[in-house]
C-alpha cells in the first residue's frame, strides 16, 4: 500500500488492500451473513450514546441503525438502502454479494482494476442467463392458482426468525395478507398498490387472533369513542375536512406585512385568524375535521358547539391514510380555500380492549390489518415482514414473474452462465485485454462468490451442498450424505429419487446440464415451494454486481480533501 501526502489531501492507493477495510470487510461479512435466512441469527443494536435499542434481522430495521466509518463500507451499505428504497426488500441479500464478491476477489494476485473489469462483463451475462426465457426457474405466476400466492408470502414470513413464528402463525398471516391483497386488488386491476394496506401493530395479545378490516382503523380515546357512537345513527355520505398543518397558533399565517405595537396582539391575531377557518368548516355543514398536528382549545369548543366532530394528533401515518380513504386533497396552508373528501361510512371497533374508529369508502377499496404478537420487538419486526410480503404481491402484479428460492434459482443459472462464458472465452479474452489465466481465475472467484451467497441463505458452507445436472438444484446433504429417496432440493420443488449422480458446487460448468429433463414431473404440487419475487432479486443482482465492480476499480482514495 502506498500512501502519498500534501497538505490538502491524503491518496491511498489500492486502497481495498489497507487495513481498515479488509477490518470492516470481515466484520460486515460475519454481521450481514448471519442475518440471511430462516436459521439468521438476531442482531440486537444500541445506539452508541445509549437509549434506544432493537433486536432484528432485517435489513429495513438493520441499516436504519446499522453505522460505519469505513468509506468503502459506506458504499455498500449505502447500495442496500437504494434496494430497499425501491423494492422494500433484498436489502441483506445485496450486501451480502458484494461483500463475498469483494472478500474473494482480494484473494487473487491479479490487479483488482482488471477483475472488477472483467466482473463486470460477467455479471452482464449472468443477469441476461437469469431474464433468459428458458431458464426453468424462473416461471409466470399463474393467478388462478392460489398455491403460488400462497407459497410467495410464506416464503417471506419463514425468511425471518425475528418474527416468532410458528406454522399455525404463518398461516394465519398468510391468509390474512392475501385477504387483504385480493380485497384491495380485483383482477385485473393494476392501478392502487400496498399503500391501500394499512398495518397496525397491537402489542400483548396471540397473533392467531390477528384480524383484517375493510376500511382505516383510527386509534380513539374512550371519550372520542363515544363521541363517535353519538352521531353514528346518521346516514352517510359524510365530509371530511384534512389539516395537515397546526391549528393551534404555531403554523405560519399567509400575511405580508405585520405591524406589532403594545396594544396589538400576535396571539389574538392569530386566534381569530383560524377562528374564521373554523367558521368556514362550520358554514359549509362538513362532518368531521381532523387534523395531523394540534387544534386549539377553543377551536374544539366552537366545532363540539356546532356537532363537527374532529380529531388532532393524528401523526403522518393516519393522516396519510384518511386522506385516501376520503378520496379528497388535505389541507396544506391556512391560505387555501378549504378542500374536503367524503367517506361511505364510519363506526366503532373495540378490539382488545382498545378502541379505534373505522372509516370506510365504498368506492375506495382500504383496508386495515391489525397484527398481535406478545412480544414488542417480534411485532415491530413482523410488521417489516408483512409489508414486504404485500409489497412482493404488488410487484408480482406487475411483472407477473416469480422464481425458485432458496438458493436453487442462483445456481441454476450458475450452470447456464457457465456454459455461456466457456464459450465465449478468447471473445472476452480480446475485449477485456486480460490473459487467459487472469479470465479462469475471475470465473472462479465470481462463480465462488454466488455461491457462497446461496449456502448463507441456510447458514451453511459450501460442502453442506451438492448440486446435479438432470435440474441444476442447490441441495443440502445429510450427515455428510448425497440426497437420497424423497429428500427435496433447497426450493422444494424437486425430489432426489431420480438422481444418481451428484457434484459440488465448485464444479459447476465442468459438464453441461440435461436440457432434456422436465423438471415439473417431480414436483410436489401439495406442498408449499419456497418462491422470490423476481424483479426484487434481479435488481439486488444488478446493484450488487454493479456496486462489487465499482469498488474493485478503485484504485486511488483521496482522503481529508479541504
Amino acid at each position: 500500500m502506498e500512501v502519498a501526502s500534501s497538505r490538502s489531501s491524503n491518496l491511498i492507493f489500492d486502497p481495498l488492500h489497507q487495513d481498515s477495510f479488509t477490518a470492516s470487510l470481515k466484520i460486515l461479512i460475519k454481521i450481514i451473513g448471519t442475518c440471511i435466512g430462516p436459521q439468521a441469527k438476531l442482531k440486537l443494536l444500541r445506539h452508541e450514546e445509549g437509549g434506544s435499542v432493537i433486536l432484528t434481522s432485517s435489513s429495513q430495521r438493520l441499516f436504519q441503525f446499522i453505522s460505519v466509518k469505513n468509506i468503502f463500507s459506506k458504499i455498500i451499505i449505502s447500495a442496500a438502502k437504494s434496494q430497499l428504497k425501491s423494492f422494500n426488500d433484498g436489502g441483506l441479500f445485496c450486501v451480502i454479494l458484494i461483500l463475498k464478491t469483494i472478500h474473494h476477489a482480494l484473494s487473487s494476485e491479479s490487479p483488482l482494476p482488471i477483475i472488477g473489469t472483467i466482473y463486470e462483463y460477467y455479471a452482464t451475462l449472468y443477469i441476461e442467463c437469469l431474464n433468459y426465457t428458458d431458464n426453468l426457474c424462473v416461471r409466470n405466476v399463474d393467478f388462478s392458482n392460489f398455491l403460488h400466492l400462497r407459497s410467495i408470502v410464506h416464503s417471506i414470513l419463514s425468511s425471518k426468525p425475528g418474527c416468532v413464528l410458528t406454522l399455525e402463525n404463518k398461516n394465519h398471516l398468510t391468509n390474512l395478507i392475501l385477504e387483504a391483497y385480493l380485497t384491495i386488488v380485483p383482477p385485473p386491476s393494476t392501478l392502487l398498490d400496498d399503500y391501500n394496506i394499512r398495518i397496525l401493530n397491537l402489542e400483548s395479545f396471540n397473533i392467531n387472533h390477528s384480524k383484517l378490516f375493510k376500511g382505516v382503523l383510527i386509534p380513539l380515546s374512550k371519550v372520542d369513542g363515544n363521541c363517535f357512537q353519538n352521531k353514528r345513527n346518521e346516514n352517510g355520505p359524510f365530509r371530511i375536512v384534512l389539516f395537515t398543518t397546526s391549528l393551534a397558533g404555531d403554523a405560519d399565517l399567509p400575511v405580508k406585512h405585520l405591524e406589532i405595537s403594545t396594544s396589538f396582539s400576535v396571539a389574538d391575531f392569530i386566534l381569530k385568524y383560524l377562528e374564521g377557518i373554523i367558521q368556514k368548516v362550520i358554514l359549509g355543514k362538513y362532518d368531521f375535521l381532523f387534523c395531523q398536528k394540534v387544534i386549539h382549545p377553543k377551536l374544539k369548543k366552537q366545532l363540539r358547539n356546532a356537532g363537527i366532530l374532529f380529531l388532532d394528533r393524528l401523526g403522518v401515518e393516519t393522516t396519510k391514510y384518511i386522506q385516501i380513504i376520503s378520496g379528497g386533497s388535505a389541507n396544506t396552508s391556512l391560505a387555501s380555500e378549504i378542500s374536503y373528501g367524503t367517506v361511505s361510512s364510519f363506526k366503532i371497533e373495540e378490539i382488545e380492549r382498545k378502541t379505534f374508529l373505522l372509516l370506510n369508502n365504498e368506492e375506495i377499496p382500504v383496508v386495515s390489518l391489525v397484527l398481535g404478537h406478545y412480544n414488542a420487538e417480534a411485532s415491530k419486526e413482523l410488521q417489516v415482514v408483512c409489508r414486504q410480503a404485500i409489497s412482493a404481491l404488488f410487484r408480482i402484479l406487475k411483472s407477473n414473474r416469480v422464481c425458485l428460492g432458496g438458493g436453487c434459482t442462483e445456481v441454476y443459472t450458475a450452470h447456464l452462465w457457465s456454459t455461456k462464458v466457456k464459450s465465449r472465452w478468447t471473445t472476452i479474452q480480446n475485449e477485456m485485454g486480460c490473459t487467459q489465466g487472469q479470465l479462469q481465475e475471475s470465473y472462479s472467484l465470481f462463480l465462488k462468490s454466488v455461491t457462497d451467497v446461496c449456502v448463507a441463505n441456510h447458514q451453511g458452507s459450501q460442502l453442506d451442498f451438492v448440486t446435479e445436472h438432470v435440474h441444476g438444484h442447490l441441495w443440502k446433504m445429510r450427515d455428510d450424505q448425497f440426497p437420497s429417496g424423497d429428500d427435496q432440493c433447497a426450493c422444494g420443488f424437486n425430489i432426489a429419487s431420480d438422481i444418481d449422480s451428484w457434484s459440488f458446487l465448485s464444479d459447476i460448468g465442468k459438464s453441461s446440464l440435461n436440457s432434456e429433463a422436465k423438471t415439473a414431473e417431480n414436483c410436489k404440487s401439495h406442498d408449499l415451494l419456497v418462491l422470490d419475487e423476481l424483479s426484487c432479486k434481479a435488481s439486488a443482482f444488478t446493484l450488487a454486481f454493479e456496486t462489487a465492480s465499482l469498488l474493485l476499480r478503485s484504485s486511488v482514495c483521496v482522503n481529508n480533501l479541504h
